[in-house]
């Protein structure tokens, strides 16, 4: 049972880090004109309290279960794999408290150009150079990334050439292709 519980979870979170990956490269844009800005800042922030409810929901069910499962569990490693669903159950109500409260960067330039006194043309005008700059810096988040995740694609095969034992190389080989395709979700724009 311990075995097959541990490779579950293992790909899981690997099919999860590939799919995440991949979500983060694609880009959101926002509108250039204050009006319509405020606008879809009222709605993400409508988004953001139903996707920070489910994710502290989710997370309080992953703890409640990984602290039902841990105190049934005789064995340690099952009890080990329950604590890291306890941690991840943690991990998943802060994210949730995060986004539900405090949400994406956006949101924060929205607050500051409402407190200020700043007509709605001249918010509109730092909203087209912050577009600007935004862009520059996704496109060098874009290569940092596959560039990242194509030397741990190079270093796993790498180590997988180097292994004797099959189950290390097979893992190792499917790390590193995993990564090659997060790597390559960067390099190109979906």
């Amino acid at each position: 049972m311990c075995n097959w519980v541990g490779r579950f979870n293992f790909i899981n979170l690997i099919l999860i880090f590939a799919l995440s990956s991949v979500a983060i490269a694609s880009d959101q844009t926002y509108s250039l004109k204050w009006d319509e800005f405020t606008k879809e800042i009222d709605l993400q922030k409508k988004l953001d309290y139903k996707n920070g409810l489910s994710y502290i929901i989710s997370g309080a069910l992953a703890l409640g279960g990984g602290i039902w499962g841990a105190n049934l569990a005789q064995d340690g490693a099952e009890q080990g794999i329950y604590t890291i669903f306890q941690t991840i159950g943690i991990a998943s109500i802060g994210y949730g408290a995060y986004t539900w409260k405090i949400g994406g960067e956006e949101r924060s330039i929205y607050q500051t150009l409402n407190d200020t006194k700043l007509t709605s043309e001249q918010k509109s005008q730092f909203l087209k150079s912050y577009a600007i700059v935004r862009k520059q810096k996704e496109k060098q988040d874009r290569l940092i990334r596959s560039i990242t995740h194509g030397l741990i694609a190079t270093i796993n095969v790498y180590n997988a050439t180097q292994q004797d034992l099959e189950s290390v190389k097979t893992g190792l080989y499917f790390i590193g292709a995993v990564n090659l395709l997060a790597c390559a979700s960067f390099t190109f724009e979906f």
